[in-house]
């Protein structure tokens, strides 16, 4: 099969549907302004002339470190109308975590929100390119940089020229948790971020008189490409809210309209144990994608608020590979079967890569059947691509398996990762700053479960003597995003590991607690907004 993917672009797909549908609303935000289709093109292109009047060109790289608003959706398409890459940012990244992107991506822009200003000048000694920081304010106090407000940003004339772009062009590095190291910018080219809403439309059916509500963070490839970039190919309109809430989001998709969305399975679950309601189905909502839907409430949830959940399964690496259609009876606990035109799929032997038959656990592997449908590499990291490629296939580090019937199951993770609060975090990054604290001289962190299936975060610690853990939770709250700060702390004498010397984390997971110190018994909550104490 040869496919024309000249028009696999954000550029072209944004030109053609403001071409067609000029007066439409495309972007509408919660309590706030609307934009046509036209109109957003039309900013996004003084969007383009400012970032080119900083330097920006062709190839180069602009952070976004905002929360769910116009303007970030906006800086996304005028970077890429420039032929520049985007860099979404996880807004809770902190310290070591945020350093590592900012200098690893080689950004000299950063358009960053107001309140968020402070995390970036807590580390404006260690960034290495960064030149112009764009904020509502125009403020900046990170030495070496120039300040530039988002309207001044965007008041001059359109960008005239149109910036070839390609398909096989990267258009975004996204990064994702490290399992033993840094975050790695996973590189995307054109081609690869089209087919990931392409995928959507398709598989969701989704046409140009839908309202698809976003709720999900946008600096994540679900709500950028499944989500927003989706609605984009099939000429619909937007509804942005600022975040999810579980307490608001039915009322919040009847007044938007919606009659499509998104969610992790997580989310899923807090709305399902809302109270139940008489508005429980008065909505116009009909669709969404789940990933993954809980098996224990799939069938409750469909039913009790009308709405058909499409399970799937995939990674920012690699798009969604399984899918369960649309039109087939819901099966709780799977993620959906291969989309045979565009991957393979296998379970295998972890140790050996062999094949796996039909029942048996293994790790989920991937390759693409149609080219620069996937991630071209991971941005400076050679040999982590290499290895993620091993035997010509992508290793998810995901468990599953496999029916006779050809579905697949998630589960569980074989990497040293944790799922929290809807984010995939690394333990690499928690231990780095907690072995920066003083007196700690080794740390070890692993997945504690929790409720709604969910992870809380255990860390056990080697000290030279005595420490203070209210002290430390406050450290690792200034150099960590909110849901990575552990909840529970155990000093051990040592840490019990192989003979080459690497902690053997499965043993420390199944140990009993014995001297445990939880923060919340002891009044020390982390939310967005920072620690909140309680009886210090």
């Amino acid at each position: 099969m040869t496919l024309d993917k000249s028009a696999w672009t954000l550029p072209r797909t944004l030109r053609d549907q403001a071409a067609r549908h000029p007066d439409k609303v495309f972007l509408r935000f919660e309590d706030g302004p609307a934009l046509t289709y036209a109109e957003t093109l039309e900013v996004s292109l003084r969007m383009a002339a400012g970032l080119r009047e900083l330097g920006v060109q062709r190839g180069g790289r602009v952070v976004l470190m905002m929360e769910n608003a116009p303007e970030l959706v906006l800086a996304w398409f005028g970077t890429n109308l420039l032929g520049a890459v985007e860099v979404p940012v996880n807004t809770a990244n902190r310290g070591a975590a945020l350093i590592h992107v900012l200098n690893n991506s080689g950004a000299t822009v950063v358009l960053v929100d107001e309140d968020l200003l402070p995390a970036l000048e807590g580390v404006a000694d260690r960034l290495d390119h960064l030149r112009f920081v764009v904020s509502p304010s125009g403020g900046s106090r990170v030495p070496g940089t120039r300040g530039i407000s988002i309207r001044e940003l965007s008041s001059g004339p359109p960008l005239a020229e149109e910036v070839e772009v390609g398909y096989r062009d990267v258009g975004a590095i996204m990064y994702t948790s490290g399992t033993t190291g840094p975050a790695k910018g996973v590189l995307m080219p054109h081609a690869h971020m089209f087919h990931f809403a392409n995928q959507v439309v398709q598989q969701l059916r989704v046409r140009a008189d839908d309202v698809f509500y976003v709720c999900l963070p946008l600096f994540h490839a679900n709500a950028q490409l499944m989500q927003v970039y989706c609605t984009l190919i099939a000429g619909g309109q937007v509804h942005l809210a600022p975040r999810f809430s579980a307490t608001e989001w039915l009322a919040q998709v009847r007044s938007s309209g919606a009659t499509v969305s998104s969610l992790l399975g997580v989310m899923a679950q807090f709305i399902h144990a809302q109270p139940p309601s008489e508005q429980d189905r008065d909505h116009r909502l009909t669709r969404m994608v789940t990933i993954p839907m809980p098996a224990g409430i799939a069938e409750s949830f469909e039913e009790r608020f009308a709405v058909t959940c499409v399970e799937a399964y995939g990674m920012t690496e690699i798009c969604l590979p399984l899918y369960r259609p649309i039109d087939e009876p819901l099966r709780p606990g799977s993620c959906g079967r291969v989309l045979e035109d565009e991957f393979e799929v296998r379970i295998v032997d972890p140790e050996t890569d062999e094949e796996l038959p039909p029942g048996e656990v293994g790790e989920i592997v991937v390759r693409p059947l149609i080219p620069y449908t996937t991630f071209l590499g991971y941005h400076q990291m050679p040999e982590r691509t290499v290895e993620a490629w091993r035997n010509l296939w992508f290793h998810t580090g995901d468990a599953g398996s496999r029916d006779e019937h050809g579905y697949f199951s998630f589960a569980d993770r074989t990497k040293d990762r944790i799922r929290r609060r809807g984010e995939n975090i690394t333990t690499y990054d928690i231990e780095l700053a907690l072995q920066s604290f003083p007196g700690v001289r080794e740390a070890a962190v692993v997945a504690v479960p929790a409720q709604e299936g969910e992870d809380e975060i255990k860390a056990f610690l080697v000290t030279d003597g005595e420490i203070d853990l209210r002290a430390l939770v406050r450290h690792c709250v200034g150099n960590l995003p909110y849901f990575s700060v552990p909840r529970y702390l155990e000093c051990v004498d040592e840490l019990p590991k192989t003979a080459n010397a690497k902690v053997l984390k499965r043993e420390l997971r199944g140990r009993p607690p014995v001297a445990e110190w939880d923060r919340l018994a002891v009044g020390m909550k982390v939310t967005r907004r920072g620690l909140v104490e309680q009886g210090a």
